[in-house]
């Protein structure tokens, strides 16, 4: 169950009005603490950011809350209003159980996520500066940037890792990819 962590006292201001700002918090199926922010209008529907932060401990979860200044604030308002899109393959699912006598149909959906960074052009130069950067992005701009330059191609299971496991992740295959293309 979600518990109200922090409710700020100065109001977060935009052009479509003024919000009363609160950080919450509950524990994820995984063990893990999970936070995020509401920002309540006078009147009108609250919005709700997705997860900000994810801490392994309860305490932690509530320093975080704590620590968060004015413009983290608006920028968490504008993420509300504007949350990030993550584009995943969809699997299909077979309408028969067996394929037509001398027939073979293949059907495939193919939607290409959109990358927010082309990490071989920034680890060419310098793979520290990556994994900077990398560490920089939420879970799903991580995911995508590892779909989009097929850095999984074993397609190992990579949803039960944190953020910082799939930075590391993407720096190895892209590392990895680099030594292989100038042998």
């Amino acid at each position: 169950m979600a518990e109200v962590l922090v409710t700020f006292d100065d109001p977060v201001i935009d052009t479509s009005g003024t919000y009363q700002a609160r950080a919450v918090g509950r524990l994820a199926d995984d063990g893990m603490w999970e936070g995020w922010l509401e920002f309540s209008p006078a009147r009108g529907e609250t919005l709700v950011t997705g997860v900000e932060s994810r801490q392994p401990e309860h305490n932690h979860l509530a320093y975080w809350a704590t620590g968060l200044t004015p413009v983290y604030l608006e920028g968490a308002l504008v993420r509300a209003r504007n949350p990030t899109i993550v584009r995943v393959r969809v699997a299909d699912h077979a309408h028969s159980d067996a394929p037509a006598p001398r027939l073979v149909t293949v059907a495939t959906r193919s939607t290409a996520p959109a990358a927010v960074l082309d990490p071989f052009e920034v680890g060419r130069k310098n793979l520290g500066i990556l994994e900077q950067e990398l560490h920089a992005l939420d879970r799903p701009r991580l995911v995508n940037i590892i779909a989009a330059y097929q850095l999984n191609p074993a397609g190992e299971d990579v949803s039960w890792m944190t953020d910082a496991q799939l930075a590391r992740f993407i720096v190895v295959a892209v590392d990895t990819q680099l030594s292989q293309r100038s042998r």
